[in-house]
């Protein structure tokens, strides 16, 4: 993992020297500040000193961190001396990321003035940038601090290596889910039939609970899934759901998520007692299967201030899962079930299923052989079996699996679960630059659906994906996604989620917070003593906040906690807006002339990424600009109604998503931002023009705004040479601007082609080399469907020989004329 930092540091260490050479020998000045001159190429010459020196020690430990990520899992020495590595390179992170921020304020400054001048086309300039007070000292004493690490380095006798000692196993088979795959399940069938038994039996009773009890990993949720679907099941009750509990035991929650799963809708509902009024209407008079999954609950007054919305119903029949026995008692269990673990001739099954796609016939008999005894390794655990087999699915290299056989993890003691030997046998075998975006997953509490892109752009804006020659950087992330998929560490999150939608397996979960060491926190903030009673540990670096007073919660952590703060996720959703007047949250978060607000937004000194989901979230405050080093920002909320002009100065940022509903203005300098890279912009059609400025955005790859047409001026258009995707609906007068957006790729639409009447224009928007079009929709007015114009020499300079036309989806650049 901190391979992968260590990597991006060398690279931002790389882009930034230049500037840093430049300013150390700039030429002297006779003026009456030479002297001020001369000091600032003095700072600027130590700073260069110091940068090469500490990128030439980066690179020697860099050679073996491979061989110390090994070793981390099993040796405490080498675990404590990668801990303050990763805490020396974020620190030296800070430093170059500072200073990148004033290479683009001096940037765009400069190109502001020579806008204001007139010179639009002047010569590019040598750009002499100045070294920020502080960063010589800061930059001599992390050099001082890697000096040291890299002699412990020697001391710990970590070998030197290229990184590259074991194939890398990029896998090629495009991922699979296996949730609820009965294929892929083996040695079941008695046990479900058993648990269907238990359910459908003693009618009579009420009210029943039907607990399944076992350790982690030993396949209790599949059992319940296939329960669950079961047609003669499903046939004896009139509502069925589902509701994955996990660790807390919020009753309020707990009772919106089973509301949802009856009615497979969004209940819209944010009160206790509506919501308590709710369940009982809906339960009343009927017959009633609820699964619980994961219950960890030990609190019988909790149980039963949930219990008791039930007991106007018919038949009541819940279904738990958990591994704890007392959890059992705590909720009066009718009947305890559970499970044995899988027998060797089931194990060997589930193993060639994933190993072998199903058959051992045409495999080599040493792989054969090592197979089954690693299995037997497993301990009859379902999902130890499974995901060793998938991470062999494509391996052919004996060593490898005989690595796997004979490593010493297997007898590892860090935790009680039995299942976790073999699934630290699996991290430590995942490739490198996918562990970094495996353990971020676990910022995200248990059973939190996982959007696919949510996690890329996190990826992204952390420096975990590794940029590659020809390659887009987004692709790259939905190649490391598909990996954890294939690898079995993502699984699908359902049917009732969207495909592109994944969720962590409880143990996987536990295992990437293991392995994280505490850098990632979660927590659910919806009753007032809940903020006294979390505290956020100051090794966080990821900090996940839900709940309907999480706002609240983070404006009151300890401003010592928050400064190593890298992510700030804060998801209070459709919560509506509930303060405790004890707490005087009200203080925190509103005040009759801000609205509701992020108060102590300037306390994340280093955040990166800054995610805010809250309805009724109505203002974002000014000082959101001392964010410096933010390199990804995404708001959601349906009463904001515009961003503060300190956006602007948000040089760092890369990638901006705003989806409010209510949006009505974006910042006029919103062109300021010279590093943005990603744009997505939905309004609910609320926008009705976008800054000119935006053509000023030069590094821009993918634009996204949504809604009616928007007006815009076409000249501005033209300066996204290597835009690859544009989603807008834009009003044009010409569609010559098109020529150089040579990387435009996916769909096409241009409506109203009876307007033109400069045939030279449409023959430079150059349709013909846009090679990366998969469809190309041409109207000769704006109704619906493919049109040929009657104009046969515009039909031939516009339509390129490649390209179709067909039915465009949802992903297109659509302009009318």
């Amino acid at each position: 993992m901190v391979g992968n930092l260590i990597t991006s540091l060398l690279s931002l260490a790389t882009n930034l020297l230049p500037f840093i050479t430049a300013s150390a020998h700039a030429p002297s000045s006779s003026s009456s500040s030479s002297s001020s001159n001369n000091s600032e190429r003095g700072r600027a010459r130590a700073v260069e000193e110091d940068l090469k020196r500490l990128m030439r020690t980066l690179e020697r430990i860099k050679a073996t961190l491979y061989d110390a990520e090994e070793r981390e899992i099993r040796d405490r020495s080498v675990k404590l001396w990668l801990k303050e590595l990763r805490k020396v390179a974020y620190d030296a992170d800070d430093v170059l990321s500072e200073y990148q921020y004033e290479v683009t304020r001096v940037q765009v400054e400069a190109r502001k003035a020579s806008e204001a001048s007139g010179l639009h086309k002047r010569k590019q300039i040598e750009y002499i940038v100045p070294i920020p007070d502080g960063i010589v000292d800061r930059l001599n004493k992390i050099r001082s601090r890697f000096d040291e690490i890299a002699k412990d380095r020697d001391a710990l006798q970590l070998r030197d290596s290229d990184g590259v000692r074991r194939p890398n196993n990029k896998l090629s088979r495009p991922p699979t889910g296996h949730m609820v795959d009965e294929a892929g399940i083996f040695g079941r069938d008695a046990e479900i039939k058993k648990v269907i038994n238990l359910l459908l039996s003693e009618k009579e009773k009420p009210f029943s609970v039907i607990s399944i009890i076992g350790k982690g990993g030993l396949g209790k949720t599949t059992i319940a899934q296939l329960v669950y679907k079961n047609k003669g099941v499903s046939w004896c009750f009139d509502l069925k759901g589902w509701v994955c509990v996990s660790e807390e035991f919020d009753v309020m929650r707990v009772i919106k998520a089973t509301i949802e799963s009856f009615s497979k809708t969004n209940c819209g509902l944010s009160e206790l007692s509506p919501l308590q009024e709710e369940l009982a209407k809906n339960v009343k008079g009927k017959t009633i299967l609820l699964v619980l999954d994961d219950m960890w609950n030990e609190n019988r007054k909790l149980w039963e201030l949930f219990r008791v919305h039930f007991k106007e119903a018919r038949m009541v029949r819940i279904l738990v899962t958990t591994r704890n026995e007392k959890v059992a008692k705590v909720m009066e269990t009718t009947t305890c079930f559970n499970p044995s673990n899988l027998s060797k001739d089931s194990c060997w099954q589930l193993f060639e299923h994933y190993a072998f796609s199903g058959t051992s016939c045409t495999m080599p008999k040493h792989l054969v052989d090592m197979g089954r005894e690693i299995t037997i390794k497993c301990g009859g655990l379902p999902l130890a079996v499974k995901s060793i087999a998938s991470l062999l699915r494509h391996e052919t290299d004996e060593e490898v699996w005989r690595e796997i056989l004979e490593s010493a993890l297997w007898e590892i003691k860090e935790s009680k679960e039995e299942i976790f030997p073999a699934l630290q046998i699996i991290y430590a075998h995942l490739p490198g630059h996918l562990k970094p975006c495996f353990l971020f997953c676990s910022t995200y509490p248990k059973d939190h659906v996982l959007r696919k892109m949510d996690l890329i752009w996190s990826w992204i804006a952390h420096g975990f994906i590794e940029s590659r020659r020809n390659r887009e950087i987004t692709e790259i992330g939905v190649e490391y996604y598909n990996e954890l998929k294939e690898r079995s560490f993502l699984d699908d999150a359902g049917v009732n989620h969207e495909k592109d939608c994944s969720k962590l397996h409880d143990i996987i979960h536990d295992l990437a917070r293991l392995n994280s060491k505490n850098e990632h926190y979660s927590v659910e903030i919806n009753q007032p003593h809940d903020i006294q009673e979390r505290t956020v540990l100051r090794e966080v670096y990821h900090l996940y906040v839900g709940g309907s007073m999480g706002l609240g919660y983070v404006n009151r952590i300890p401003q010592e906690n928050m400064k190593g703060l890298r992510t700030i996720i804060i998801d209070m959703g459709r919560w509506e807006k509930y303060f405790d007047p004890e707490l005087e949250l009200m203080d925190d978060c509103q005040d009759s002339s801000e609205g509701i607000t992020l108060r102590n937004i300037t306390t994340f000194e280093v955040l990166r990424v800054l995610i805010l989901k809250w309805d009724s979230l109505t203002k974002i405050p000014h000082s959101i600009s001392e964010l410096k080093h933010l390199t990804y920002l995404s708001i959601s909320s349906t009463d904001l109604k515009m961003l503060p002009l300190s956006i602007g100065l948000l040089y760092n940022l890369v990638d901006l998503q705003v989806d409010c509903d209510s949006l009505e203005y974006l910042p006029d300098n919103i062109g300021d931002l010279a590093n943005l890279q990603f744009l997505w912009i939905y309004s609910g059609g609320n926008l009705k023009e976008i800054p000119k400025s935006l053509c000023s955005l030069t590094n821009l790859l993918e634009l996204t705004i949504d809604g009616r047409f928007l007006d815009y001026v076409p000249h501005g258009l033209a300066n996204f040479p290597s835009i690859t995707k544009v989603q807008a609906w834009w009003k044009v007068r010409t569609i010559g601007w098109l020529k150089d957006m040579k990387y435009l790729k996916g769909m096409l639409c241009i409506e109203n082609l009876k307007n033109i009447n400069n045939l030279e224009d449409a023959k430079r928007a150059n349709l013909r080399n846009k090679c990366k079009l998969e469809i190309l929709e041409l109207n000769w007015d704006d109704n619906d469907g493919f049109e040929y114009t009657t104009d046969s020499e515009l039909e031939l300079i516009l339509v390129p020989e490649a390209c179709e036309g067909g039915i465009v989806g949802a992903d297109d650049v659509h302009f009318s004329l």
